[in-house]
């Protein structure tokens, strides 16, 4: 029989799907005939994004991307904000989805461990960490998402948890967090499927927060990075959207993390 596109018709939620590898993650999704809505902080910036993803897709249907803010870093209010969302993405759980990206993520504090304080270790979780426990929590209610195993959520970590940078300890340390978190909610959310995409280094939005924090600034960041992986290239959103759409699509996946780094683990 013919291969089968499993995204065809799927309805997909990106958080952070504004820019960087979120905003990819869509794009990819649009092209696989996917129903996707974005989620980002600001409502202005989403109807950017919408129109932008409208445009390079002109033949189809408008209601095929849409999007809503929903603000992550409001953690008085996440879980009202996160289930005010998952309301009205799913009309009240009738159009339920099949597969959910969390993408969204900021540059929290990381200072060297010598100077860490405990606010410090607390701003760390406040939108990878919170937001996912949270999202994990309705879905258990089987309301919004298909209890099936052809329904995903994945979430998004970083190469530097398997592989610290010197003075990173702290930032290996939540990123440890959210893996643990990946298995445990692929437990109790069964059938449905829970992974974790580990990219080594990106060049997205969030390139220029980290690159700051290097002498010589973004181009000797770029160099440095380049020289840490056997491609000799650091990598596209484009190229870490597939990693996200094989977890949506590989009905078999669950509990994993999956790398796309360069060869920068062997290096």
């Amino acid at each position: 029989m013919a291969h089968v596109n499993r995204l065809q018709d799927a309805r997909v939620l990106v958080f952070g799907g504004t820019s960087g590898i979120g905003f990819a993650v869509a794009n990819l999704c649009l092209s696989q005939d996917s129903t996707v809505i974005i989620s980002g902080s600001k409502q202005p910036k989403v109807d950017d994004k919408v129109a932008l993803l409208r445009s390079y897709y002109p033949s189809l249907p408008a209601d095929r991307i849409s999007g809503l803010a929903c603000d992550l870093a409001d953690t008085p209010n996440l879980e009202a904000n996160l289930t005010e969302l998952f309301e009205k993405v799913t009309q009240g759980g009738e159009k339920k989805l099949d597969h959910i990206s969390f993408t969204a993520g900021d540059v929290p504090k990381m200072p060297p461990l010598k100077g860490v304080n405990v606010e410090d270790t607390l701003g760390g979780f406040k939108i990878r960490f919170q937001s996912s426990v949270v999202i994990g929590k309705l879905l258990l209610t089987g309301k919004y998402v298909h209890a099936s195993p052809s329904s995903s959520l994945t979430l998004s970590g970083g190469v530097n948890t398997t592989k610290p940078m010197p003075g990173w300890s702290f930032a290996a340390g939540f990123g440890g967090s959210v893996q643990g978190l990946t298995r445990g909610l692929a437990v109790d959310l069964k059938p449905i499927r829970v992974n974790i995409i580990e990219p080594g280094a990106i060049k997205t939005e969030l390139w220029d927060g980290f690159a700051s924090r290097v002498p010589g600034g973004a181009a000797e960041f770029e160099e440095m990075l380049r020289q840490k992986t056997l491609t000799g290239t650091v990598g596209l959103p484009s190229d870490t959207a597939e990693a996200y759409a094989w977890c949506m699509r590989d009905h078999f996946v669950t509990g994993t993390v999956a790398g796309t780094n360069g060869g920068s683990l062997l290096t």
